[in-house]
Parts: structure tokens; C-alpha cells; sequence
């Protein structure tokens, strides 16, 4: 790709109901979040940062292949406060605003490289879609950026933004890693993540 836009691999929450970190669940040898940062490695998105939690940081850091790390010291506070740490980091790296941002939740894996290029081509801020089914990851685009940096940490990024819908073959994008049954579904699932 031409343009090189950034990405933030939000993993920050504490995954209290499946009781142990998601970004460092395994799947065909690797963990979820060493999974998302080979696909947008793979996408040439740079700077890619990953937001996450006190609890992960040392082990995001070793995991992150190049990518920036930057903490949520308060990740209760809501999934948009997240959000805003990865795009002052994206910030900070740029020193300007960007024009669009890829964001990809360590806890939706089921995604593709090549349904990003397509999410990438829309002019607007948009989310992945199979069979009607919508999914993870978006993209973040134009004043839409300007919006969620200025909204209030607690208000949710379906309140803040209008996606539009880009229609992907995508059987796995449903998949939220949530609870042990999610976990037994990535599993019966790893063929589709052992090319990364």
C-alpha cells in the first residue's frame, strides 16, 4: 500500500469473565495479540500501538515486534478512553493528525489482511460485514478522529461514529473471545489462523 496508516490493538480490558488475559491466548503457535500485530505488520500499518493494562504491559512490550506500547492506567473507564490513549500515541509518533486509523481489538481475531484492504479503501469511517454479521476491525476516519478525541472517555464508539458497512467473506468475524466456549470455538478454528 501507498499510504501507510496507523493501527491501534486495543488490549487493555482485564478480562474478568474469561479469567485470564485475552492477548495472550494461544492459537496455531502464537498469541491473540501477537495475531493482530503480524496481520498490520503485514499491511505495512505503521506506527502501530498497542493500548493495554498495568497487568499486561510487561508482557505486551516483550510480544509487540516494533509496535509502540502505551498504557491505560484506568481501563474501566470505558473502551473510547482506550481508544484515545492509542490515538495521542499515533499522535505523539506523527505529530499530526492522520487521515485514518485501523482499530483492531485483540478479542475479535477473526479477521483477514486482505478484508482490511478493502475496509481500507472506503473514504469513511466504516467496519467489516459478513453476511450480516458486523465486526472488528473499523477504521477511524477524518473528523470522526477529531470527534473521539474529544468525547468523553465512558461514551461508547457506537455513540461517538456511523459506521458504513464493507461487505467481506469473513465466517470467523463474529468471533468475540468472551468465555471458555469462545475459547473452544478459536480452537476448533486454527486452521484459519496458522498463516500469520
Amino acid at each position: 500500500m501507498a499510504t501507510k496508516n496507523p493501527a491501534i490493538i486495543i488490549a487493555a480490558g482485564y478480562s474478568k469473565r474469561l479469567g485470564r488475559d485475552k492477548a495472550f491466548v494461544q492459537i496455531a503457535g502464537k498469541t491473540l495479540l501477537q495475531h493482530a500485530i503480524l496481520k498490520l505488520q503485514s499491511l505495512n500499518c505503521e506506527p502501530i500501538v498497542i493500548v493495554t493494562n498495568q497487568n499486561c504491559l510487561f508482557q505486551a512490550t516483550v510480544e509487540s515486534n516494533g509496535a509502540k506500547v502505551s498504557l491505560n492506567p484506568n481501563p474501566n473507564e470505558g473502551r473510547t478512553g482506550t481508544i484515545q490513549i492509542g490515538l495521542s500515541a499515533i499522535l505523539d509518533e506523527l505529530g499530526r493528525m492522520p487521515k485514518k486509523v485501523v482499530l483492531a481489538p485483540v478479542d475479535r481475531p477473526g479477521w483477514r489482511a486482505e478484508s482490511i484492504v478493502q475496509l481500507l479503501n472506503s473514504e469513511t469511517s466504516s467496519c467489516l460485514s459478513s453476511k450480516g454479521i458486523k465486526g472488528h476491525p473499523v477504521t477511524l476516519v477524518g473528523s470522526d478522529l477529531h470527534k473521539l478525541l474529544v468525547t468523553s472517555k465512558v461514551t461508547p464508539l457506537r455513540d461517538i461514529i456511523s459506521f458504513e458497512k464493507v461487505e467481506v467473506d469473513e465466517p470467523l468475524l463474529g468471533l468475540n473471545i468472551d468465555t471458555e466456549e469462545d475459547l473452544i470455538k478459536l480452537n476448533l478454528n486454527s486452521k484459519f489462523f496458522e498463516s500469520v
